[in-house]
């Protein structure tokens, strides 16, 4: 699924994230604080859909790509967002 906005909020595990500027890099951030970027590396990959990656500040690229940005998205927040309670805790909810 191609990400078609420029800006967007993406809400995760109670928190609010943007999205801000738009292809082929996209700035990801919650309350002035830039965790990272959403970047296109392939315009069209397998199925003819914009393939994603993403790319921390420091300029390491990510783990995981494919055509589900939002996931994509979720996964590195998962692992960089010290709001996001560690997943093995079986916490749903992000704490204060």
């Amino acid at each position: 699924m191609a990400l078609e906005a420029d800006d967007l909020v993406l809400p995760h595990r109670g928190l609010e994230y943007t999205l801000s500027g738009g292809a082929p890099e996209w700035a990801i951030g919650r309350d002035g604080v830039l965790f990272g970027y959403l970047v296109i590396r392939s315009v069209a990959g397998e199925e003819g859909e914009p393939v994603y990656t993403t790319r921390l500040p420091d300029g390491t690229i990510g783990n995981v790509e494919g055509s589900d940005w939002e996931q994509i998205v979720k996964a590195m927040l998962n692992e960089v967002d010290p709001a996001i309670p560690d997943a093995s805790s079986g916490s749903s909810m992000a704490t204060p």
